[in-house]
Order: structure tokens, then sequence, then C-alpha cells
């Protein structure tokens, strides 16, 4: 054998046995990699499939929250912490038809002359001011930007009006209350020629639910609202067995049924005119103890309707006052939050890219919304072609559960492929994931040799020159 075969041998050998061979990364499954505290990892491989998928997405995760400042409709009433109260959802309708009911004889609705509107709590007024004459400016009723001015009927069922003071109108209708604000505003020593109209009706509502497209709650206003425009309104009957089906008008304590037949044909079910407390059922069938559930479940609604549409108008009343003000203290906060997250002092999540990727390194999860294994993978430079191996991409997360406490879970990617990279978009990356490319068999062969050739060839040297 010749001297040079056995140098450049033994100089092989010799390298080997010192640790110098190149040594890639790798992911193996079911073996310790390294200790925590004293306890080794226990690394469990899983396919990255649509399932596994699935299941990794379970974990629970809240991605962090923009300030207030950048969230939709910022306002002034918004950095002062005012929320609107969540409004009650619409009970779903509690009858269903069981088998075929015997046979109830209509009762009739009466068919009473109209009245005129009566005015309620939590109504809007809007007070119109075409001028007026008083020794000082009215200070307080009217600004000097509008001549138009709401007012909310309060719980007392009275508005309060500044120099005036509180005026009750609940009960009257517009006409009454007109002439009762302009005896207040005589008695009080002002005199404008002033008009008034209702802004927003929110005291007089109609429930109607049962077999209708959308259940809802209707507002009684100016115009009359009949029985066959209420059920219009909700989405029209979805019934389809008319025979058998009623339509239930339930009002002060008593229960009127027509026909749905004859809710159709009759002209004179299009003469019934709707009151404010009115519920309407759309129903099979009748059942006394049902009907009367839902019917206190409107009244409870009805309520809660009523409660939010003073707070909303409340609320939208402050942030018209603070609008102007509200703009330069907003981008001031946007700007400072804008300093701090720059600087580091805003707490933020993170994953990590590493292997055979353009850029590794730290990827800040974003702001109220996840990110998945293919934002990871195929952003800022995405995977190093030429020496990434699609058919080695992992996702390395720690256990969460307790009981596995340092064990690790890795998401095998195989897209050699790339068919099976549309699985990427289904993994949602968790906060401290590390996402690894491993390279490719040919290219830590040629990292390798590119190590070992320049020492062994040294080695070699250094021998012939001994000799």
């Amino acid at each position: 054998m010749p001297l040079r075969t056995i140098t450049l041998g033994a100089a092989l050998l010799a390298l080997t046995g010192c640790g110098v061979i190149y040594t890639a990364p790798s992911v193996s499954d079911g073996v310790p990699f390294g200790t925590a505290y004293g306890t080794d990892y226990d690394v469990k491989v899983v396919a990255l499939t649509y399932e596994s998928a699935a299941a990794a997405n379970l974990q629970t995760y809240v991605p962090a929250r923009l300030p207030l400042a950048f969230q939709p409709g910022a306002s002034a009433a918004a950095s002062a912490s005012a929320q609107m109260p969540p409004m009650a959802a619409l009970p779903p309708a509690t009858a269903r038809r069981t088998e075929r009911p015997g046979v109830v004889p209509d009762e009739f609705p009466p068919l009473t002359e109209l009245e005129a509107y009566r005015i309620g709590v939590a109504d809007v007024l809007l007070l119109s001011v075409s001028g007026y004459a008083t020794l000082e400016d009215l200070p307080g009723l009217i600004s000097s930007q509008s001549k138009r001015q709401g007012y909310i009927v309060q719980d007392d069922g009275a508005i309060a009006i500044p120099d005036a003071g509180r005026i009750r109108v609940a009960g009257m209708t517009l006409q009454d209350a007109e002439a009762e604000i302009f005896q207040a505003l005589v008695a009080a020593g002002i005199d404008p020629s002033f008009s008034l109209e209702i802004a927003e009706f929110n005291s007089q509502r109609v429930s109607v639910g049962g077999m209708v497209g959308a259940p809802q709650l209707l507002p009684i206003s100016l115009k009359p609202l009949y029985l066959h425009e209420a059920v219009e309104l909700a989405g029209g009957i979805t019934a389809t067995d008319p025979s058998v089906t009623k339509v239930h008008l339930f009002r002060g304590g008593k229960t009127y049924r027509i026909g749905l037949e004859r809710f159709l044909s009759d002209p004179a079910a299009r003469r019934v005119a709707l009151r404010g407390g009115d519920s309407i059922f759309v129903g099979s069938e009748y059942r006394e103890a049902e009907a009367q559930r839902y019917f206190d479940e409107q009244l409870t609604l009805r309520g809660a309707q009523v409660q939010g549409t003073q707070f909303q108008i409340q609320l939208e009343q402050l942030v018209a006052q603070r609008e102007a003000t509200a703009l330069p203290a907003l981008a001031d906060q946007r700007a400072l939050f804008k300093d701090r997250l720059e600087l580091g002092a805003v707490e933020r999540h993170y994953a990590f890219r590493a292997g055979e990727v353009r850029n590794p390194g730290r990827v800040p999860l974003p702001f109220e919304r996840s990110i998945n294994l293919a934002d990871v993978l195929f952003e800022d430079g995405g995977i190093n072609i030429q020496t990434g191996d699609y058919a080695e991409i992992y996702v390395l997360r720690a256990e969460s559960d307790p009981q596995r406490n340092g064990g690790l879970t890795a998401f095998h990617l195989d897209a050699e492929n790339a068919v099976n990279l549309v699985v990427a978009t289904r993994l949602e990356i968790r906060p401290n994931d590390v996402v690894f490319v491993a390279e490719q068999p040919v290219t830590s062969w040629n990292r390798a040799v590119s190590q070992i050739l320049p020492q062994l060839i040294l080695s070699t040297t250094t021998r012939f020159t001994g000799l």
C-alpha cells in the first residue's frame, strides 16, 4: 500500500477521533437530547397532517392585544373605559310541532281606533330652536355650534333642559309635550321659537318570535305598526303547514289567536294595529305554559334592550362631546406605544427560526391574531433552497402538560412533495415554538469535506515534511 494512502487514512482517523468531523443538527424521536434542572427532555416526533395540526391548534393561546388607541372607533370615550354592556340575545323559539294538534278556535283581537303616539322612557326628543329672546344668551340650552339638541326621557319621565329645569313629558303626545316645554321655558324667562320632534323611538317595542325568518324586537313609532307588517319585518312566516299554524298575539295578559290561513286571506288581519309591549308568536301548536314562558322571556329581553339603548345614547353623547379633543390624545398614545415597542419595553411573544433558512432568528408574533407555519417559513427570505431539506421541516414545541414536564413535540412536515406545504398553512404557531429546517444530505457531506480537507492536507503535508 502506498505511503500517501496510509498517511491520508491515518489523518482521517485521527481527525475523527478528535471530534473534528462536521456534525449536522437533526431531530431524533424518543431519545433525550439535553438536560434542564436535572431532567432529560423527551422528544416525540409527530407527522404533521391536517388532523395533528388541528389537535396542536387546540393549545390555548391568546394573542397580545393592541391598546385601545389602536382599536377601531378609538376615541376619548374608549380611553375613558366607556364600554357598551353586552346586549341580551333574543331567546330561541320555544314551540315545536310534535304532533298535529286539535282544533283551537280563533280569537281575533279587537279592531280599535288608532291612538296618537305617547312619549315614553328612553325616547330621544330633538329640540330645534330657530330663535330666542332673553336678557342673556340662554347659557347651556343651545351650544354655539348647533341649534338642535337631543334630550333623553329619563326613568322618571322627565327631560332636563338647562335653565328651565326638569319637564315631565312621559305619557304625553308630541303636541302636549311641545306645549308643556313651551310653558316651562316661558316660566323660566325664556321665550324661544322652537319645534319638537322624536329622534329615536326606544320606549315602546313589539317582540316577534317563533316560526319566522328573523325573530327580533320592533319599535313603535309615529307611523302605526300593523300585525302583518311586524311579521314581514321579522323575516316572514316559515311554517310549511298553514292549516295547523296560528299567529298568537299576547297583549295585557290576554292571548289572541288567528289561524294562518285566515291571517293570509282575511283583510281584517291587516288592520290589527300593535301597541308597545305586544308579543307575537307564530307556532304550529299552542301550549299555555310554553307561550307564557316565551312571553316572560320577551318582557325580560325588552327591559334589557331598553337599558342598553339608554346607555348607548349616553355613550354616543359623551363621544360627541369629547371627539374634538380626543384626536390629539389618541395620536400621543399611539406614538408612545410605538416608541415603547421599538425600545423593547412592551411584552411581546416570539417564535424562532433556525436551520437552513436565509434569515434565522427571532420571529415576533403579531398582535391580535395568530400566524401559521407557512408565514414563518416563507417570510423574510424563506428556506434556503440550495441547502435546506424540504423533507425535514420541524416545529419544536415544549409540552404544556405538567405530567410531561420537560417533554417536547416535534411536528415533522415532509414537503418533498410540495403539495404537503398546504398543511403548513393549517398549523398555528405558538410562543417559543422553534421552526427548524434540516440540511440536505449532500450539504452535510459538502460541509464535512470542506472542513476536513484543509486539516487533512495540512496533516499530510506535515507528515511528508517530517519524512
